[in-house]
């Protein structure tokens, strides 16, 4: 017993220095190796590891010795498809393309168009922005609209006339008929791809003061939506 007991303090310190050297809490793959090895090396011999005990750690080690391999290989999978992504949005530069989105960005220059699409022609048609916080800012009432593509403008400004601070803000609208029916409305980023960025896996276009992520996406082409 003595002996069983010298040894699993040696075991313990090697666990311990094997813990500081790696800076961390978790082992990786060269310290369990490592520990496994110096586990045989201070075991008893009046009593050794048997060998169900043995190949049950011997099986742990595959195990994470696999685990590390397929992460490695998924690593290197995301940086090979990452140059391939780039080459697939590089078609897009110079085209003019319609997306989904509701954002408005506020700069030195103004703010980015307001776009979106009635599905019918509407009496009253009304465009909500909100700041980063989700409070309304401005409520913009655009009188009769036909259906179709629609295009407004935002001063800046809030309903009590004050300058915004610059940055993202998005925009709802709401529309009636003739009748007081609510016509469906779908808002539209709309312009010319002058860039693309490929991040964290996912592709984007430069659409204006915009960044388009490429699923948003709905139609590509060479006309000019006079942006």
């Amino acid at each position: 017993m003595a002996i069983r007991s010298i040894d699993d303090a040696n075991a313990a310190a090697a666990l311990s220095q094997t813990t500081k050297q790696s800076g961390s809490s978790a082992l990786g793959k060269d310290e369990f190796l490592r520990l496994l090895t110096t586990q045989l090396q201070y075991q008893d011999p009046m009593a050794p590891m048997d060998n169900t005990q043995f190949t049950a750690q011997l099986a742990q080690f595959s195990s994470l010795e696999q685990l590390f391999s397929v992460n490695d290989n998924l690593l290197g999978l995301s940086l090979a498809q990452a140059p391939s992504g780039m080459a697939s949005v590089a078609g897009f530069l110079d085209r003019d393309v319609v997306a989904q989105g509701n954002r408005v960005v506020l700069g030195e220059n103004g703010a980015s168009p307001i776009q979106f699409v009635l599905d019918g022609r509407a009496e009253i048609v009304n465009v909500t922005i909100k700041d980063a916080s989700g409070v309304t800012v401005r409520n913009l009432p655009l009188g009769a609209l036909p259906g179709g593509a629609q295009s407004g403008g935002w001063d800046g400004l809030d309903n009590l006339g004050r300058s915004q601070p610059a940055g993202d803000y998005t925009f709802t609208v709401t529309a009636q008929d003739d009748m007081g029916d609510t016509v469906p409305t779908h808002t539209e980023v709309r312009g010319r791809v002058t860039g693309a960025i490929y991040n964290g896996g996912n592709a984007y276009l430069t659409v204006g003061a915009h960044q388009v992520a490429l699923t948003d996406v709905l139609s590509v082409s060479t006309a000019n939506y006079g942006n």
